[in-house]
């Protein structure tokens, strides 16, 4: 077997942080290029403090990566080409942290990315240099708690009865159903649609079929001898369905996921292994 092209670690966020960062990462690839594709995900803060990068959108032409990024919400998948050797940190914003520590419309960043400098400042390039500077994994992480802990004296007030509603809608079933939603929170339909949009970057319709099919291919990936029809649940209409929207959301077809080279496999083998107790359930499931 060949030996692994990168090294991934996960790490939990300052206890103060965790009801808005779901966790930290660090991906280092001591490779010149490197191509991955990135499923559909919550909104991350990465700081490259080695390398360089691009994202493509869906299949869209490619944009560079700043080295300070807010990368938004995304309801397609997106593909990662890259030139190392390669350090990044990685932070994944819960909608609760992002509505507190960013606040503009989740839905006005939603595939795309955003020079982190411009929304938090100067701290952004700060802890990047601190980044750049550590000698350890643990100061790479100090200097993201002190980022996010400077951000945090500014935040926001997020609406965490409707984060923590809709968090467990898409979490506690395998095929959210948007009326339950409207049930469990007492709201409209059309009062829903416009916290979402705002929250999470997407309608409840989209983010249902968005969450669907990741903990799908959550399953296929923890068990793929038992192949399509168990990851699907019973959930999709037929199997072009499950792999149209499994194209759409992780950006490969459901075969190749599961591939044993599949960069996607290794990753999800090595959050299975570290498993954090802090991670929130809705990371869990995508």
């Amino acid at each position: 077997m060949r030996p692994p092209l990168f090294s991934l670690r996960y790490f939990s966020p300052a206890a103060p942080l965790r009801g808005w960062i779901s966790s930290y990462y660090v991906f280092e690839a001591d490779t010149p290029v490197l191509s991955d594709t990135l499923r559909a995900e919550l909104p991350q803060v990465r700081f490259l403090y080695s390398g360089s990068g691009t994202f493509s959108y869906g299949g869209a032409a490619a944009v560079p990566l700043p080295r300070a990024a807010l990368c938004g919400p995304t309801n397609v998948a997106v593909h990662f080409e890259a030139r190392g050797p390669l350090r990044i940190f990685g932070a994944g914003l819960l909608p609760a942290g992002w509505a507190a520590l960013v606040g503009a419309g989740a839905q006005e960043f939603a595939d795309r990315v955003t020079d982190l400098e411009a929304i938090a400042g100067p701290v952004a390039r700060r802890a990047l240099d601190r980044m750049g500077e550590a000698r350890s994994h643990r100061e790479v992480v100090a200097a993201a708690d002190a980022f996010f802990l400077l951000l945090s004296m500014q935040a926001k007030p997020p609406p965490m009865w409707f984060t923590r509603a809709a968090d467990e809608w898409l979490a506690s079933s395998i095929n959210p159903d948007v009326n339950a939603l409207v049930e469990l929170t007492g709201m409209s339909s059309r009062q829903i649609e416009r916290l979402a949009l705002k929250v999470y970057g997407a309608s409840p319709k989209l983010l249902a079929r968005k969450y669907r099919t990741l903990q799908a291919a959550v399953r296929l990936g923890l068990d793929p001898d038992a192949g399509w029809e168990a990851a699907a649940g019973g959930v999709f209409y037929d199997q072009s369905h499950f792999i149209r929207d499994f194209k759409t959301f992780v950006g490969m077809t459901p075969s190749q996921f599961t591939d044993k080279e599949s960069p996607w496999l290794t990753r999800l083998t090595i959050a299975k292994r570290q498993n954090l107790v802090t991670m929130p359930k809705l990371n869990l499931v995508s």
